[in-house]
């Protein structure tokens, strides 16, 4: 409300942070929208600054939106509703609803591209209401790299959060930053500020070397810690491919890592956890 427009955190402390924040901090990653109808039809207007053209991912991810119908056995997708290349400012699309009943739906945005406003028509005659509710009153806040942002997933919905939301039915905060997630004192007291019901540090990947891991993540930890003594903290070295778990640069963060979580271990916190990737 405060930027009338979509983004995923203050942006005056976005900006500070780093160049890369800020501009990622406009991307709606994490966002998603429940509602109910009884519409026979979607037409969803999208308007943004300009279109997220990336050569390694398709633009049903980068700057899509998947639209699903929630049901008591799960989410069934309908349909993902993205831009063409050409469509620099905003795109219309559309897709047929089942109609008749009230239905709950859950539409996820863009993981890479900034929402100046959406647009939704439905029926003329059709109702429409609150959606599902989340099971659990506080989210789970997720701090990381690019495959925390979603990259370079083929669909919104298909981020690794988005998943474990769909099995669990519990909201998140998706404060993935491309490149860009290193720790920073004014980010990490962001982060602290926040209430949430699970903290997940992921930001290993975006990490200059093991130094930095050893001069930040601790620190990292204090700050959350003290501001937020019985929130669960989950530690996680970073998501890569085969071959590079033996490699000395990947053992020497991996360390830094486990060395963080063990001191917090010493000092008496159970409720620390870690997630070796």
């Amino acid at each position: 409300e405060k930027e009338k427009r979509f983004v995923r955190m203050d942006l005056s402390i976005a900006d500070s942070v780093s160049e890369g924040v800020g501009t990622l901090s406009r991307h709606t990653a994490g966002g998603r929208l429940r509602f109910a109808t009884d519409s026979s039809v979607l037409q969803l207007t999208v308007k943004y600054d300009f279109l997220w053209l990336m050569s390694h991912m398709p633009l049903t991810g980068s700057s899509g939106f998947s639209l699903f119908e929630e049901t008591e056995k799960g989410e069934i997708f309908i349909k993902n509703l993205a831009p063409i290349s050409s469509d620099a400012y905003g795109f219309t699309a559309e897709t047929p609803l089942k109609g008749g009943v009230i239905r709950n739906y859950i539409l996820y945005f863009p993981l890479y591209n900034d929402v100046k406003e959406i647009t939704i028509a439905l029926d003329k005659n059709a109702q429409v209401k609150a959606g599902k509710k989340y099971r659990d009153e506080l989210p789970i806040l997720y701090y990381g790299s690019s495959i925390t942002q979603g990259g370079c997933a083929s669909r919104p919905d298909h981020a690794y959060q988005s998943l474990i939301a769909k099995r669990n039915n519990i909201d998140y905060i998706n404060l993935g930053f491309s490149g860009s997630a290193k720790g920073e004192d004014v980010m990490v007291d962001y982060l602290a500020s926040i209430n949430c019901g699970l903290f997940v540090c992921d930001y290993d990947h975006n990490a200059p070397n093991a130094e930095h891991l050893k001069n930040t993540h601790f620190a990292l930890y204090e700050t959350v810690r003290r501001k937020n003594p019985d929130t669960p903290i989950v530690v996680m070295t970073m998501p890569t491919i085969d071959g590079y778990q033996n490699e000395p640069w990947h053992r020497a963060r991996r360390e830094e890592i486990i060395k963080s979580f063990e001191k917090a271990k010493a000092l008496g916190d159970e409720n620390v956890y870690f997630v070796d990737l």
